[in-house]
């Protein structure tokens, strides 16, 4: 066993170790070498399928003992076939450092509910039985081979050097395993493309590996369609408003959660709206990279008479419910977080900004209507300070906005009130540890 000291290592140490005293049978699918020195944070696993509840409750009570929390998980331990995920983060403000570790266990190697190699298979083949417990180089490669193409429709490069390795070493091991869910001249061509490293010739027939596996590998439909409506009405992703006004750094903070959470929420994961969802009426002007112009004096314009207002209103209305549960709502359940730079709440801040003529009370009776986000953060300062990132509006106008915002905090949801007076990087961490927690008490 290395010496390790990465609180990450301790953690999936502490796991494994866990799993061997109860008797539970598991391996480590794909880059276990760097997992074991460290260097891996998004681990691949396979555990007895007979032992998936306890290996599960193993986990989460290993977790705890050793101060991590879950702030996201998707599949279920019942299932017997399809993927769970689980994702756990433990924060250090001596270093103001986020560590993240994604854990994904397989029972199975699976496509759309076939399965291709079953739970057996995979735990058998087995390279190593310390704490570290590999899976064969010929699964790994078979699994490096079929996961981005079955899915994405390419393999991805950095294992096309490894696959062919083992393709030429262990030809026969390699050949067995592909003929469990493929037909032998399907599988016999695969290895011939490998070995003369002709992978456009696998990816063109992707088509023809799908319909192989659909005639050879077993089908457990029912458990996948649990899976996907699993994954759609149950929301496991998270929906955040960033309330402030104009220089408070709303968009330095979102731009710089992928470095900070981007474990759990990379920029493929994170979707992004400017204030409202834009279903019923998208906004009207866009630059370069889709993001809305902002109007440098939002202020100068004159409202709308109330008539207007009102239809107004309406239509906002109809844009955020219409808007959640056609978008918003189906991003969050595909394990996203969805961002909104200011939300409905900014009404109660700077209804002029929007040309608005209508009432606080009316702002309150429309927000009844209005889906709220899982956490708003509430980003507030100096205004002195705020003022001179963005002089838009006078400093006496950006302190009325902030004791506006703090006065309305308990209108909104899950309100977090930061401090934007710091520096970035203390910032980034203060809203991740909160973001995180958030997620980590619903989860729970």
């Amino acid at each position: 066993m290395p010496s390790s000291t990465a609180p990450d290592i301790n953690l999936l140490e502490a796991f494994y170790q866990s799993l061997t005293e109860h008797g539970i049978d598991y391996c480590i699918l794909r880059n276990a070498d760097e997992v074991e020195r460290g260097d891996a944070h998004d681990v691949d696993m396979t555990v007895d399928a007979t032992s998936l509840k306890k290996a599960e409750q193993l986990l989460h009570t290993t977790a705890e003992q050793m101060g991590w929390k879950k702030h996201l998980q998707t599949g279920s331990a019942a299932d017997p076939v399809n993927i769970k995920c689980y994702h756990y983060h433990q924060a250090d403000d001596n270093l103001q450092r986020i560590h993240i570790l994604h854990i994904d266990i397989f029972p199975t190697f699976t496509w759309k509910g076939r399965v291709l190699l079953d739970n057996k298979t995979l735990l058998t083949r087995v390279t190593s039985n310390g704490l570290y417990r590999k899976a064969a180089t010929e699964t790994e490669a078979v699994c490096n081979l079929f996961v981005r193409l079955l899915f994405n429709g390419y393999i991805k490069d950095k294992f096309k050097a490894n696959i062919k390795h083992v393709f030429g070493t262990k030809p026969n091991e390699v050949l067995e395993l592909m003929l469990q869910f493929l037909p032998k001249n399907t599988a016999t061509d695969i290895c011939q493309w490998v070995q003369h490293e002709e992978w456009q010739n696998i990816e063109k027939a992707r088509k023809s590996i799908i319909s192989g596996i659909q005639r050879t590998a077993p089908c457990h439909r029912l458990l996948y369609m649990r899976y996907l409506l699993g994954k759609a009405f149950c929301r496991k992703g998270g929906i955040v408003a960033f309330q402030g006004t104009d220089g408070s750094g709303k968009s330095t903070i979102i731009n710089g959660l992928p470095d900070i959470i981007g474990r759990t929420f990379s920029g493929d994961t994170i979707d992004y709206y400017h204030w409202r969802p834009g279903f019923v009426k998208a906004e009207k002007k866009l630059a370069d990279d889709g993001n809305v112009v902002s109007n440098v004096q939002p202020h100068t314009e004159k409202p709308y008479g109330k008539l207007i207002s009102l239809a107004k209103m309406g239509m906002y209305i109809l844009d955020y419910t219409l808007g959640y549960w056609c978008r918003v709502r189906w991003q969050a359940a595909k394990g996203h977080l969805v961002v909104f730079d200011r939300y409905y709440y900014d009404f109660y801040m700077d209804k002029i900004r929007y040309r608005l003529n209508v009432s606080d009370s009316v702002v309150r009776l429309c927000q009844y209507f209005i889906p709220e986000p899982d956490a708003t953060f509430l980003l507030v300062g100096d205004a002195q300070q705020i003022y001179e990132r963005k002089k838009e509006m006078p400093v006496e106008e950006v302190q009325a906005q902030i004791d506006c915002l703090l006065n309305n905090k308990g209108r909104m949801s899950n309100p977090i009130v930061t401090d934007v007076s710091q520096s970035i990087p203390q910032v980034l961490y203060s809203v991740s540890k909160n973001l995180l927690h958030i997620l980590h008490e619903r989860n729970k």
